[in-house]
């Protein structure tokens, strides 16, 4: 079984001195009151969550797309709350309070993209969830699929050069993003992702996903544990994604695709028509 790997609290400490990285917003701290009660109440959730204009308009454009297939459109964040329940209004408000935590302003790199990939990643990583043969929630996997990569712009408004290490990783894919980050800079994203995913109080299992999704080895020993599920989902989904945006495997995908396939009990043939129609509704 995948052991727990923590963090030093003194490169805890280190990052929350050295980087910027968006703090956990009011409403966030807000609605995690509301929900740590014994009885959450899901209209004082839907109320308190109105009451931010941006964050209501994105909730409903997002539950409207095509990635939740409803019959019909909510056109209200009562509804929102009722059909994705707690959890599930829980994870989107994270995601979109997220995106909003970063400006472009002294960032390396374009956010706009940075933020289309990993929303493409987090919906591929929703499709798979739902034409998998085991279970794993859709709220989980897209909260996994967006914030994987959420070290990445704490990079990117550090260092003015990260742009050039992104492309050094692309040019060598013997190498992974973090052991290049931590040649040049002594520090990765994926730690920087772990950081900002524990401050904002997401789930364990999810933050250790984020700490060690570019380890090769994860998948090595299989026990059948939702975090190797969901690994092998999220290393699919980048892949797909990559394969879409480069028309080529990413750099991961070579030492993990037979252990992914394996976990999520599909065929060389299954993955191809599964790739073929995730591919029909990318952007």
């Amino acid at each position: 079984m995948n052991k727990t790997i923590n963090i030093d609290d003194k490169v805890l400490a280190d990052i929350g001195r050295g980087f910027t990285v968006p703090a956990k917003p009011e409403l966030l701290i807000k609605l995690q009151d509301l929900m740590s009660q014994d009885e959450p109440n899901l209209n004082d959730i839907a109320d308190t969550i109105a009451l931010d204009i941006a964050i209501s308009a994105t909730i409903l454009k997002t539950i409207n797309s095509p990635i939740y297939g409803l019959a019909r459109s909510i056109s209200d964040i009562k509804k929102s709350v009722r059909y994705l329940g707690i959890s599930g209004i829980y994870s989107l408000v994270t995601s979109c309070l997220l995106k909003q935590g970063f400006s472009q302003n002294d960032c390396s790199i374009e956010l706009d993209q940075f933020w289309q990939n990993s929303t493409n990643i987090a919906n591929i990583a929703v499709l798979i969830g739902q034409a998998s043969k085991q279970r794993i929630s859709s709220e989980k996997l897209f909260t996994i699929g967006l914030f994987h990569d959420c070290g990445i712009p704490v990079m990117a408004l550090k260092y003015g050069n990260y742009q050039s290490s992104l492309d050094f990783s692309l040019n060598n894919p013997h190498r992974t993003l973090p052991e290049i980050e931590e040649a040049v800079y002594k520090i990765n994203h994926a730690t920087l992702g772990y950081y900002v995913a524990s401050s904002w109080r997401l789930p364990k299992d999810i933050c250790q996903l984020i700490l060690r999704h570019h380890e090769r080895g994860f998948l090595k020993h299989l026990d059948g544990s939702e975090i190797q599920l969901a690994f092998a989902v999220l290393k699919m989904a980048e892949n797909i994604a990559y394969q879409h945006k480069y028309f080529c495997d990413c750099a991961d995908w070579q030492y993990l695709q037979d252990l992914v396939l394996t976990v999520l009990d599909l065929d060389e043939d299954e993955y191809k028509d599964l790739v073929e129609d995730i591919s029909e509704q990318l952007i």
